[in-house]
């Protein structure tokens, strides 16, 4: 029987609180990975208003994984909630494998990289791999970093993100995956899942939900409105902020100053991003399959990060093997320009495929 979109008689807001509650049910351990943005700020909330309904007044578990390119403004939001009695958190500054976007470039790089100066120390308070007995050049993905959080906890453990499908198409079309309980996912630990309760929640509702509660989020947000920057505290590294970021000269110049001096041919993205012919790279290696592979090996210059990549196409060929108009050329490249070649490359949704066939 085919699916059929169909909508519910409630509000976002008690939606989420019964999935949380679902979530408490499943789960043996709930843990909220919070960045101090706005939306793991309502995971955060939510979480702990769920359990204390539920008579569980203990400090909610809350992983802080430090990116080490992040604004003061952002470090000092969630140093605030650290020092809260009702958390209780692990902030994590370890080696963590990454990719930065250079004209139309994917580079690797590593956060906490121990071979290259910091942009700042790491909190007295933070954990390190020294701290927990790891190898000092022992580099974690965003698989196995789920398993470290998660390695001294009971049971089955979920971790509560702020993820929302309407800020990336490839995150809408992962959550559509699932029929049921479409918001609970798995990880590469199979007793670990990861949880989205907010995955239908647009950004007015995380305002909204700031205004009901007086909730002050971080100051950095009302910066970034007022210079006409994207909402978002994530480093500025990754391939969507990357597209916009000479902004951070407007709403953090010191921070601006300091990714440079870190990261100097951040510059040159900066100055000739503008120029990038998009539509050229999609002209040149979206007409087929084929040409995806060929942008892999002549613009993913990394081997490790190359690797991946290619790995994601031999999949993806074996999936449009059986169902070619769910995984078109084009549809591909896109999501590997954006990195989704480190998760999954999700296919063309039925209806985009009903538009493009009616063209």
């Amino acid at each position: 029987m085919p699916r059929v979109q169909g909508f519910i008689d409630v509000d976002v807001y008690t939606e989420a609180r019964r999935r949380m509650h679902h979530i408490y049910d499943l789960f043996d351990t709930v843990m909220v990975a919070f960045s101090g943005g706005k939306d793991s700020l309502v995971a955060l909330h939510l979480a702990r208003e769920v359990a204390v309904e539920r008579g569980d007044d203990r400090p909610i578990k809350v992983i802080f994984r430090d990116e080490e390119l992040i604004p003061d403004q952002v470090i000092d939001f969630v140093d605030e909630y650290r020092r809260r009695d009702w958390i209780d958190m692990r902030w994590y500054c370890v080696p963590l494998d990454s990719t930065k976007y250079i004209l139309g470039q994917s580079i690797r790089y590593i956060q906490w990289d121990p071979s290259r100066e910091h942009m700042r120390p790491c909190p007295e308070w933070a954990l390190t791999p020294e701290s927990l007995g790891l190898p000092a050049d022992l580099v974690f993905d965003q698989y196995t970093a789920d398993t470290l959080v998660s390695r001294d906890e009971k049971g089955k453990v979920a971790i509560v993100t702020g993820v929302r499908a309407a800020e990336s198409i490839m995150r809408f079309n992962a959550l559509k995956a699932k029929l049921h309980d479409n918001y609970i996912n798995a990880t590469a630990d199979s007793r670990v899942m990861t949880v989205k309760p907010l995955f239908d929640w647009q950004e007015n509702d995380v305002f909204r939900y700031f205004y009901d509660h007086r909730i002050r989020y971080c100051s950095i947000y009302d910066a970034q409105v007022v210079s006409g920057a994207a909402l978002r505290v994530s480093t500025p590294l990754h391939a969507e902020s990357a597209k916009r970021f000479g902004r951070l000269r407007e709403f953090a110049p010191d921070f601006y100053a300091q990714v440079i001096q870190l990261q100097p041919e951040m510059a040159v993205q900066e100055r000739y991003f503008g120029e990038l012919d998009r539509s050229g790279l999609m002209r040149r290696y979206g007409q087929s399959l084929d040409g995806v592979q060929a942008y892999i090996e002549e613009t993913i210059t990394d081997p490790a990060q190359q690797a991946k990549a290619l790995k994601a196409l031999r999949v993806v060929r074996l999936r449009a093997a059986k169902s070619p108009a769910a995984f078109p050329p084009d549809h591909v490249l896109k999501q590997m320009m954006a990195g989704a070649y480190k998760r999954t490359i999700t296919p063309m949704t039925k209806a985009d495929q009903r538009r493009r066939a009616a063209k």
